[in-house]
């Protein structure tokens, strides 16, 4: 495949027309996800559940998604003011406002879906990695995690949002957003050049990868979070079973041979190969998992 430029990149997203997906907050909705969208159906207390709890886990958790989605992309608004700022050239400058642009839409899309749903929601862990990342990464480094492994990765998380969507609204946003991202992720493509890496900034993105690996392959500790306030808290047999039955491995292990394969970009292969050394391109093993967990 052809590498893309900057100035084919910006070429076209000057092109594309902006569509209003914003949500009427006076519109009916429906819920986002259901509750085997979460595999709250597996577990035992989703069974022992009078329905007024079911019905507050399942927006809970729905809430956890979508305020994680709303910190990226308020993230991701600081990070492309960031390097319009730093750009080198008008270009530069250019793709990086358009790309801001389209991040603040993103935002103002899901903020309509549950305007109740704030960015505290964010997992601490995740929104700590990526503000270190919007302020300590080097411009390249930046290319490289946020934009060509993150956003890239994105695309597919975004997909699989819009597919398991009720909410006609909520899939025509998650939708647009991953249409959007395949030209951020361009960009970074465009940008970046794993030869200009210094030493320094290899060091930065294989700790940084480690820790991203790390918070994908634990599975799903907020899930388990959500389930454990429900529950009223659970001893530790009963944590560990809770974790077992929302855990679905198969579909961890594709997400993370996913995220690999934008880990492994030209010039970066080293980098997956230590990754899969580790053990942290597949799922932890659930007594990791759970030492990282914090109960409510």
């Amino acid at each position: 495949m052809t590498r893309p430029t900057l100035e084919s990149v910006c070429r076209r997203m000057a092109r594309r027309r902006s569509t209003d997906l914003s949500a009427d907050p006076a519109d009916d909705r429906r819920d986002t996800w259901n509750a085997a969208f979460f595999r709250l159906p597996y577990t035992r207390f989703w069974h022992s559940a009078k329905q007024v709890e079911r019905d507050a886990l399942l927006a809970r958790c729905t809430a956890n998604v979508l305020g994680e989605a709303l910190g990226v992309e308020a993230q991701a608004m600081d990070y492309s003011a960031k390097r319009v700022l730093a750009a080198d050239n008008l270009i530069e400058k250019q793709v990086y406002s358009l790309i801001a642009a389209e991040e603040a839409r993103h935002h103002r899309w899901l903020s309509g879906l549950q305007p109740t749903v704030v960015e505290s929601g964010t997992p601490a862990a995740f929104a700590g990695l990526l503000a270190r990342l919007v302020r300590e990464a080097s411009p390249l480094a930046q290319s490289y995690l946020l934009q060509i492994v993150l956003e890239g990765w994105g695309i597919s998380h975004y997909r699989r949002l819009a597919a398991a969507s009720l909410d006609a609204g909520a899939t025509r946003v998650f939708a647009a957003i991953a249409h959007d991202e395949g030209l951020h992720y361009a960009a970074g493509v465009a940008h970046f050049d794993a030869s200009r890496l210094t030493g320094a900034e290899r060091a930065f993105i294989r700790i940084a990868l480690a820790e991203l690996c790390t918070l994908l392959a634990c599975g799903p500790l907020a899930v388990l979070h959500e389930v454990e306030r429900s529950a009223g808290g659970f001893a530790p047999v009963e944590r560990a079973q809770a974790f077992a039955d929302l855990l679905d491995r198969c579909a961890l292990r594709e997400r993370l041979d996913h995220l690999a394969r934008f880990v492994a970009h030209q010039g970066m292969e080293a980098d997956a190969i230590w990754l899969r050394e580790q053990g942290l391109l597949a799922p932890l093993p659930a007594a990791t998992s759970l030492h990282l967990y914090s109960p409510p």
